[in-house]
């Protein structure tokens, strides 16, 4: 006869899974309790077709042990900072004006987010910000 299968843990109404959840992050300041605090995203940038000089936001917001530093990619390569275009303090990616010229698309491309802490680092997924084609000559 084949060993019957069963949970290891008793099973536990969600009200309790959302209760130790809730507790986690005091679980680090209590003397002698030490936890491993996960990197995760919260909220990841989407595709978004947006107008030539439209403000645009790409979300970015990651949960983790503090400090969490958030860089933002362009097709890969690490986006600078300008007047025009800033991480916001949530992680977030905000662009004044987008910009572009017929056969030029300066901001249109693959974005992605990167969260790191002392923990390691996450990579969001893709999102494909496109300049919206109408009224262009």
């Amino acid at each position: 006869m084949a060993p019957s299968l069963r949970p290891l843990t008793r099973p536990q109404p969600p009200g309790m899974l959302l209760g130790a959840l809730l507790l986690l992050p005091l679980l680090g300041r209590i003397p002698g309790v030490w936890c491993f605090s996960e990197l995760v995203f919260i909220k990841e940038p989407q595709d978004i077709t947006v107008a030539r000089k439209d403000p645009v936001v790409l979300d970015c917001q990651a949960h983790g042990e503090v400090p969490i530093k958030v860089t933002w990619l362009k097709n890969g390569a690490k986006v600078s900072e300008n007047k025009r275009i800033q991480v916001l303090s949530n992680g977030s990616l905000y662009i004044s004006e987008v910009e572009g010229k017929r056969g030029e698309q300066y901001d249109e491309g693959f974005y992605q987010c990167l969260a790191m802490n002392r923990h390691g680092a996450i990579l969001s997924q893709k999102a494909h910000l496109t300049l919206s084609r109408a009224g262009w000559k």
